[in-house]
């Protein structure tokens, strides 16, 4: 590959968008949205009051941007950060990909956010109530609603792992790096494996590299715009309170974004 900088690994792998299956346990959740840069529309009829509107649903699975249905028994917190801070409380849709309807009156940045709930997986043959591993999943979309100049998602929403964009994706152009920073605990989190794709890659293509010390990473935009992915995976050992319950702690974190 070429341009690519030094201290950086970038891979290729083709295939498919998405590579969601690496971990035991092979469904990943993310969060799709139709439109990713919305604009504050008004109406006499059909929007008197002046508003902009986008569709969050739910992605479950190994193929992005759709493969399965996120049953209620494994979603946990769904909430929207608007672009004043505060934090509302979203309700799924009763559709097969839980499409819910987000609409916002003032321009700025919104962050969806959906956490699965942790639970154990994997029976280990021999051992009463032991498991391969304990997992816990979180997911979080970019949305920019009319002109952003500035970076409204540096902030974190509570996560336990959780990616950071050091820049707004609607900044970006082709050629750019996109870079980003994780926490784990709110501590940056170093080597943490990341993937990448965009939504309109015309060859499957994934892009991968891991965290440095100080929890931060990029990826190239080499030649897509439009809708990407990236996610975020770290397994650990069991703490003492897992010792005794399974073999390892795995962390998966996902992050959707549009390059304008």
């Amino acid at each position: 590959m070429k341009n690519i900088k030094k201290g950086f690994q970038y891979a290729l792998v083709l295939g498919f968008c998405l590579w969601f299956s690496t971990s035991v346990h092979a469904h990943t959740m993310w969060l799709n949205v139709t439109d990713y840069s919305p604009k504050i529309f008004s109406h006499p009829k059909y929007a008197p009051e002046p508003r902009a509107k986008t569709v969050v649903y739910f992605g479950w699975g190994h193929r992005y941007p759709v493969a399965d249905f996120l049953s209620d028994k494994y979603l946990g917190d769904f909430f929207l950060i608007k672009p004043d801070g505060s934090k509302k409380k979203l309700t799924p849709g009763e559709g097969g990909f839980r499409a819910v309807e987000i609409k916002e009156k003032k321009e700025g940045g919104l962050i969806v956010a959906a956490a699965i709930k942790p639970a154990f997986y994997g029976v280990v043959e021999g051992k009463k109530d032991f498991y391969k591993l304990h997992y816990a999943q979180y997911a979080k979309a970019l949305i920019n609603v009319g002109e952003v100049s500035d970076n409204p998602f540096s902030k974190a929403v509570g996560h336990r792992l959780e990616i950071i964009p050091l820049k707004n994706p609607n900044q970006l152009r082709l050629g750019d790096w996109f870079e980003f920073k994780m926490l784990f605990d709110g501590k940056p989190a170093k080597r943490v494996k990341i993937h990448a794709c965009s939504l309109f890659s015309s060859t499957g293509e994934s892009f991968t590299t891991t965290t440095r010390d100080k929890g931060e990473a990029k990826i190239r935009i080499v030649r897509d715009y439009g809708p990407w992915i990236v996610k975020a995976s770290m397994k650990l050992p069991p703490t003492k309170e897992f010792k005794d319950k399974c073999k390892e702690l795995s962390y998966t974190a996902t992050l959707t974004f549009a390059v304008p």
